[in-house]
């Protein structure tokens, strides 16, 4: 049996050290020849030979990654949520007592030589100092819950401990505006209007009371968790045996025969 030889479009007419002969299949695959390995390596890519039923891949397995349960950080966003929503609150109701505050002073003013609404808690300020407090309170508890800081979370929970203690003595002076008022010297208007007030303010702060409660025991726990120390596992990389990893870099070939270079 002779073999002829068989030259390919583009070469130089060397032939081909492999020639197709009439035993092999019908459409057996390209011999691996040097025009095979110069595509390759233009072209980057590198196959392997492996056996029926296994299939090469070039991918890296993770082992020990650390994962965070998605219960807990929707837990966290809430509290956030929450506490942002609470701080608006707070700033709100500072606002409340130091406009009503005015009011109530007013109230407290005797005209014509008639007895107006007295009003201990106007007498000791507690409108004014009460809710530029609480202000302060709401904006500090803001800005720690944005953003987690360790020292804004401490003042945060100083502060929100006070309002608790200054809500507290707010209600117990409203109470007592609510009671020492009513007698028939006094305006009855001028009365009526300051209880009012008074029970209205006497709310809200019991409203302060609560929230600073709460806020403080959000501090607490956010003092908790940044104090708390997490443990981080390594992220671990191994490669499976079967797999073959592709070179950072295609080999280069400088020993290529002629008959491998196109024209």
């Amino acid at each position: 049996m002779t073999s002829s030889q068989t030259t390919y479009p583009g070469t130089r007419g060397i032939p081909n050290p492999c020639p197709p002969t009439r035993s092999m299949a019908p459409h057996p695959p390209q011999p691996l020849n040097f025009l095979n390995v110069r595509n390759q390596v233009q072209t980057g890519q590198v196959s392997f030979i492996t056996s029926p039923g296994i299939f090469p891949n070039t991918q890296l397995g993770r082992e020990n990654v650390p994962t965070v349960n998605p219960a807990l950080g929707a837990a966290i966003s809430n509290v956030k949520d929450a506490a942002i929503a609470l701080g608006g609150v707070q700033i709100t109701i500072g606002l409340m007592h130091i406009g009503f505050g005015v009011v109530l002073g007013l109230l407290s003013t005797s005209y014509n030589m008639t007895w107006a609404f007295s009003s201990v808690a106007f007498i000791g300020g507690y409108p004014f100092w009460g809710g530029v407090f609480f202000i302060a309170s709401g904006s500090l508890s803001i800005s720690a819950f944005k953003e987690f800081s360790h020292c804004l979370m401490k003042s945060t929970l100083i502060i929100n401990i006070s309002s608790t203690i200054f809500a507290f003595v707010g209600v117990i002076l409203f109470l007592c505006d609510l009671n020492i008022n009513g007698y028939y010297y006094q305006d009855y208007w001028m009365v009526l209007s300051g209880r009012g007030i008074a029970g209205v303010l006497a709310i809200f702060s019991l409203l302060e009371f609560s929230i600073a409660g709460a806020m403080a025991y959000f501090a607490h726990q956010g003092i908790l968790r940044c104090n708390r120390s997490v443990p981080v596992a390594p992220a671990v990389y191994v490669a499976n045996p079967l797999m073959r990893e592709s070179p950072s870099a295609p080999p280069i070939y400088d020993n290529i025969p002629d008959y491998a270079t196109t024209q």
